[in-house]
């Protein structure tokens, strides 16, 4: 059995005359009926009643099932290809997102995977929360295709790309019953004898090094306590252990225990989007692809 004598058998069932179906496919009637009697004889059954005093031919009750069971299969095989040209093409498949543990999603991320999804609606997205130090290894590892991080967490690594989401403010996550709160104007160098919880070494070398200068700016050295990640610095902040600079997307910001306020030292930090160069999965240049930076 091959694809032509298939393709013959198909014809004659379809136009029910041998002569109409070798001219449809440009075979010479003899070989045309020799494919079918190949098949006939490899399967084993009868497909066509013929007769002599008639051009048109019936397909027999094995005939018929058996036109009925390869049409289906064809129209399997046809939505396949297709569902594999679109993977291939990157137009369908999955993509795994990682976003950082502490930060709520906002309307401007919200609006970057909603367009995506609304174009590409047979690609799925899932979305994976994990720690600065997480999405990077999970972006080294590929077990997710892109990661939504601070710009400062990927410089110096050469085999990740980004481009920018948008900046993020920075502010200080404090008590909500802080005393400093009732002053007019506030600067970081009010904090000075504050305990700052910042994130280990660790866990963000750069994040860890960030609050060291900004402090040494104004004139202080902090008094630090590490929290081990980003989830255990909300943790300690919502016990009331101390302060903390951060972006106002960290959830800490909507607890009603704390609350934020915007310094003039503190400068926004740049939020990227993050992927392995050597990723392999080719629904990840259509979501680059696809990406509009926000104004």
């Amino acid at each position: 059995m091959n694809s032509t004598q298939i393709l013959c058998f198909l014809k004659a069932a379809e136009l029910l005359n041998f002569t109409d179906a070798a001219a449809a496919l440009h075979i010479s009637q003899p070989a045309f009926s020799r494919n079918i009697a190949l098949l006939e004889s490899e399967w084993n059954i009868s497909l066509f009643f013929r007769s002599n005093k008639q051009k048109s031919t019936q397909l027999t009750p094995a005939g018929k099932a058996m036109y009925d069971g390869l049409q289906e299969i064809i129209r399997q095989y046809e939505n396949l290809l297709k569902t594999a040209q679109s993977i291939h093409s990157g137009h369908a498949g999955s993509l795994k997102i990682g976003l950082i543990s502490s930060d709520r999603i906002d309307d401007r991320m919200l609006h970057v995977l909603d367009f995506f999804h609304d174009h590409y609606p047979e690609v799925e997205l899932s979305l994976r929360r994990g720690s600065h130090s997480e999405l990077i290894r999970w972006l080294y590892d590929n077990t997710v295709d892109f990661a939504f991080c601070l710009e400062l967490e990927v410089q110096g690594k050469p085999w990740i790309q980004s481009v920018p989401l948008y900046p993020l403010d920075s502010v200080l996550i404090l008590s909500s019953k802080h005393k400093l709160l009732s002053k007019d104007t506030l600067t970081l160098a009010d904090f000075k004898d504050e305990v700052f919880i910042n994130v280990s070494s660790r866990e963000s070398p750069a994040i860890n090094a960030l609050l060291m200068v900004e402090c040494q700016k104004v004139g202080f050295t902090p008094k630090v306590v590490e929290a081990e990640n980003v989830s255990e610095q909300v943790l300690l902040l919502e016990a009331g252990k101390g302060v903390a600079i951060g972006s106002i997307n960290n959830i800490a910001c909507y607890n009603s225990n704390l609350t934020f306020v915007h310094l003039p030292e503190l400068r926004p930090i740049q939020l990227v989007i993050a992927w392995n160069v050597s990723n392999p999965n080719p629904c990840a240049e259509t979501f680059r692809s696809a990406y509009e930076p926000i104004e």
